[in-house]
């Protein structure tokens, strides 16, 4: 696992020891990033279940204001901390210890809101509709701000009940990444 582009390329990142995360892999990560890499510089971006901290440190590797990943598991929060500290990027990187619903109701609390939000839970979780509706109702998500879902390519969404729109959906083999703005905002897709 490493960075792939902008200011910390080719830096190698810890893993999580064990099964316990599953870090995205590099190919789907590259293309996610290639697709959005117009939007990164100086937006604020949060990483909602944060496993290894890849996934941010990609974001302000590739010129990300700010990151904030959320993680409750303490050998995953120490291997972020380590690759946080590795890639040198300790003032742009904010990693909250906690459940991320709570997580995501201090957020809420602080008036925050992040222009890009990826949300990427254990696959078999459940937890997808439940993180779009907290992210919905602390209104985390800046006006023209967009949300990255990671899950199995079999995974079912429902978002009719939701202010958010699938607008975009790419499968990278067993995995499938989910484009979704407000429903609201009308733009050309990234």
């Amino acid at each position: 696992m490493r960075i792939i582009a902008g200011h910390n390329r080719g830096r190698k990142l810890k893993s999580v020891p064990g099964m316990k995360t599953r870090p995205t892999a590099d190919r789907v990560k590259e293309a996610v990033f290639s697709s959005i890499d117009g939007l990164l510089y100086g937006c604020r971006f949060l990483d909602v279940f944060g496993g290894t901290g890849s996934i941010s440190l990609e974001a302000v590797s590739r010129g990300a204001e700010e990151a904030v990943i959320l993680e409750k598991d303490a050998d995953a929060l120490k291997v972020i901390q380590e690759n946080i500290t590795a890639c040198g990027q300790q003032q742009r990187c904010r990693v909250m210890r906690g459940d991320s619903l709570s997580s995501l109701n201090a957020l809420g609390h602080q008036g925050k809101q992040f222009d890009l939000i990826y949300v990427d839970p254990p696959y078999q979780s459940g937890l997808y509709e439940t993180v779009l509706q907290k992210i919905a109702s602390e209104n985390l998500l800046a006006k023209d701000g967009m949300i990255l879902l990671e899950c199995a390519k079999n995974t079912s969404l429902s978002v009719e009940n939701s202010i958010f729109f699938i607008y975009k959906e790419k499968n990278y083999g067993d995995t499938r990444v989910v484009y979704m703005k407000y429903k609201d905002i009308e733009e050309d897709t990234p």
